[in-house]
């Protein structure tokens, strides 16, 4: 399993509804105003690399990933009396309509599926889904400038909780 540079994970905090991850480290510096991502596409297929990664969050437990150390603060004010571990990690270059997915475990997987840009707010559109199986428990479409990373929250069937982080950045 590739391990994620953890300088990329830098800030979190809640925000309606999706926890929301400041990039640093490989997204970092990465031109995400309007002007700058319609000049970037300008000359290209509009392809971008989306990475995708699980965090099992487990509740009665302090254990922490040391791949995750330096969110470890945000981690547990997000989500107190957690243990959190590293999952998977998957990413690729995506055109628009293709999609990558993340093995969960247990029969889970998170996909996202890369929509579009929406040029004139310099912000990326996805369509981020958790299933089960063939059955999608989940299916949400997101706006998210490049260079930041977010993150969604489910409950597997056990009572643990999983965070499926998104990010994007050109290719």
């Amino acid at each position: 399993m590739p391990r994620p540079n953890s300088s990329a994970l830098a800030k979190l905090s809640a925000v309606c509804g999706l926890i929301v991850v400041v990039a640093a480290g490989p997204l970092a510096g990465i031109p995400t105003t309007a002007l700058a991502l319609a000049q970037e596409q300008a000359g290209g297929d509009g392809a971008r690399q989306v990475t995708v990664l699980a965090i099992l969050a487990t509740p009665g437990t302090k254990e922490m990933d040391t791949r995750l150390g330096s969110v470890r603060t945000q981690l547990r004010k997000a989500m107190p009396d957690h243990g959190f571990r590293l999952i998977e990690v998957e990413s690729k270059r995506l055109k628009v309509g293709e999609s990558i997915t993340c093995d969960v475990g247990r029969d889970y997987t998170a996909r996202t599926t890369l929509k579009d840009a929406v040029e004139e707010t310099g912000k990326i559109r996805l369509r981020c889904e958790f299933s089960r199986g063939k059955v999608v428990e989940f299916s949400k479409e997101i706006r998210s400038p490049v260079n930041q990373l977010f993150f969604y929250e489910r409950t597997l069937d056990d009572g643990k909780r999983v965070l499926i982080g998104v990010g994007v950045r050109p290719s």
